[in-house]
């Protein structure tokens, strides 16, 4: 009865035990079917071999998924900080919101405005107006004009930026002072060189309306120089804008050794006569022939001509024109001083823009065209060099120019008061 007994109980455990046996590789078998198809999903689809089969084939998909995830991370990381570094790199400012408000991305030029005190807080205030219309769908735009200093003119335009969470927003700004200023100088170009050309063409035509009627030979021949005096006007402002057309629209020039004492004869050779019905005497004093800058002749004796010019028109008559030019082995600098009417200091800065005058009715009574000193600075920037004027009101200016030298052996000259000898440097 015994043996019964246990003999039953060993059945049943040994039935029990299969049985857990049974059901538990069922729920692996379960659990691997499932977790194949979940590595399948993940991996893109159902394995293409049969050793990829099975627990460890899948597990080995999933492996190189990841890894490949990871390459995708890796790439996608890497063309974020391209194109941050690339947005970094603009002039204008941008920002990037998301459809809370909160700030996604704004690169380098954007962030100097971002707690930023006095003016530069109210391009932080008006960003943020415009972004929260943006983000309500509506795009705006607003120029702000900052009195500095510097003086700066701001345009700032946000639009909506929509996405799968909601309506996000980009803002840019842009300085767009060197536009207006260049909008500004085409404005005040075009009314000035009308206003020039249509003065003396006026007087052409009335002049030689009264001449044709106008029977005294003395009338008529005072007419008849009148008409000259004013077609040579005409005929000097279409010079120097061809001049100046040329020497902005061509290219840098060659750079050749150019003697300064060539450069200097020829200005005062052609400024001479001017001078001489101004009643202006011109002192040159020569430099070493030595004494030579890089650049193009035909340029730098333009500039040197209308610097004399400038000073030949503002001096009183009987003073005296001074040319000099030195060197301190770098650069050579060409002076001109006059002991005319002198600049204000207001206007120093702006003497060299076009049809800029610092005394109108002295211009109209000499019948410059605003354009040489104009002239000046640009031939200056083509050779790398620099123009400075100093001046006192009533006393009158000094224009410098600055130019680097030629290589080789140049005359170092000594202070113009002749206290040191002169020394050669190689």
């Amino acid at each position: 009865m015994t043996a019964f007994v246990f003999g039953c109980l060993a059945g049943l455990l040994t039935g029990a035990t299969l049985t857990w046996l049974l059901v538990a590789k069922g729920r692996e078998r379960r659990m691997s079917v499932a977790l194949e198809a979940a590595i399948d999903r993940l991996a893109g689809g159902p394995p293409s071999a049969p050793a990829e089969r099975g627990l460890p084939g899948a597990m080995g998909r999933l492996n190189r998924a990841v890894e490949e995830a990871l390459a995708v991370l890796d790439e996608a990381a890497d063309l974020q900080s391209t194109l941050e570094r690339a947005l970094d790199a603009i002039p204008q400012g941008v920002v990037i919101a998301d459809e809370t408000g909160g700030l996604v991305f704004q690169n380098e030029v954007a962030s100097a405005f971002a707690g930023a005190r006095h003016a530069d807080a109210l391009v932080q205030a008006a960003v943020d107006e415009l972004v929260a219309e943006a983000m309500a769908g509506r795009g705006g735009n607003r120029v702000l004009d900052l009195f500095g200093p510097p003086r700066r003119t701001l345009a700032i335009e946000a639009v909506p930026l929509p996405s799968m969470r909601g309506i996000g927003a980009l803002a840019v700004i842009e300085d767009i002072s060197e536009r207006r200023r260049l909008e500004a100088v085409r404005r005040d170009f075009v009314a000035n060189i009308s206003h020039e050309l249509k003065t003396p063409v006026g007087a052409l035509g009335l002049l030689a309306e009264t001449l044709l009627s106008e029977e005294d030979p003395a009338v008529r021949q005072r007419l008849a120089e009148r008409i000259q005096t004013e077609a040579l006007r005409v005929g000097r402002t279409i010079e120097d804008l061809l001049e100046l057309s040329r020497i902005e629209s061509s290219e840098l020039p060659h750079r050749h050794p150019v003697p300064v004492h060539l450069v200097l004869a020829e200005a005062v050779e052609r400024i001479r006569p001017a001078a001489e019905q101004a009643g202006i005497g011109i002192h040159v004093e020569e430099p070493s022939h030595r004494l030579a800058v890089l650049g193009d002749r035909r340029q730098l004796v333009s500039a040197l001509y209308n610097l004399l010019d400038n000073a030949v028109k503002y001096s009183d008559r009987g003073s005296t024109v001074e040319v000099w030019a030195g060197t301190d082995g770098i650069d050579v600098e060409i002076a001109v001083r006059d002991h005319g009417i002198g600049i204000p200091a207001g206007d120093l800065e702006r003497v060299f823009e076009r049809f800029y005058r610092v005394d109108h009715a002295r211009s109209r009574q000499t019948g410059g065209t605003g354009l040489g000193l104009a002239i000046v600075r640009h031939v200056v920037n083509n050779h790398a060099g620099s123009v400075h004027v100093e001046s006192r009101l009533g006393e009158g200016s000094t224009f410098t120019l600055r130019l680097p030298t030629a290589s080789g052996p140049v005359a170092l000259d000594p202070p113009r008061d002749g206290a040191d000898d002169r020394a050669e440097v190689g």
